[in-house]
C-alpha cells in the first residue's frame, strides 16, 4: 500500500496548541510535496459548539466583513511567520460551527488528510467541553492526524 497526500488541511484557532499541529502539517506538506490549506472557522455565537476560542485581539464591535478581514490578515501573518511565507499555501476564514466547517471544507476541496491538534481531555472536562477534534475524526471525509502535546512528567 502506498500513501499519497496531495492536499492537506490544517485548521487553526491561533492557539499555541494549534501551532503545534501546524508543525506536523507543514512537515507532511514538505515530505509529500502536497498543497497545504490553512483555515480558521470563526465560531458563530448562536451555535451550540461556539465554545471555541475567538482571537483575543479582535474587538467585539467588529461586523462580519471586518471580522473576516482581520481573520484573513491573521492567517497571512501566520503563513509568513510560521510557514516561511510560502505563497502556494491556501488560506481561508469563514463563519460556522468549527468541526462541521472543517469537515465540509475538506469534502469540498478533496482534502486527503486533516491535521488537527487536540488537548486529549477525558472524563468530566471532555463531557463539559466536548472535543472538536473528536467530532472531526468521526465525521471527516478523509483520514485525520490528531496531534497532542507531550505530557510533562
Amino acid at each position: 500500500m502506498s500513501v499519497s497526500l496531495k492536499r492537506i488541511l490544517w485548521p487553526t484557532d491561533f492557539s499555541p496548541l494549534s501551532m503545534h499541529g501546524g508543525k506536523y502539517a507543514d512537515e507532511l506538506r514538505r515530505q509529500f510535496g502536497a498543497e497545504l490549506h490553512v483555515i480558521y472557522v470563526i465560531p458563530t455565537p448562536l451555535l451550540p459548539d461556539a465554545s471555541g476560542a475567538m482571537m483575543g485581539e479582535l474587538p467585539i464591535t467588529l461586523n462580519e466583513p471586518e471580522l473576516l478581514g482581520v481573520a484573513r490578515k491573521h492567517l497571512d501573518k501566520l503563513v509568513d511567520e510560521q510557514l516561511g511565507g510560502d505563497k502556494s499555501i491556501k488560506c481561508e476564514a469563514f463563519f460556522g460551527n468549527p468541526w462541521l466547517g472543517i469537515c465540509d471544507y475538506a469534502q469540498r476541496n478533496e482534502i486527503d488528510m486533516i491535521v488537527v491538534a487536540t488537548h486529549g481531555r477525558t472524563g468530566l472536562s471532555y463531557a463539559l467541553i466536548g472535543s472538536t477534534a473528536e467530532k472531526i475524526v468521526r465525521h471527516a471525509p478523509c483520514p485525520v492526524l490528531t496531534v497532542k502535546l507531550a505530557q510533562k512528567k
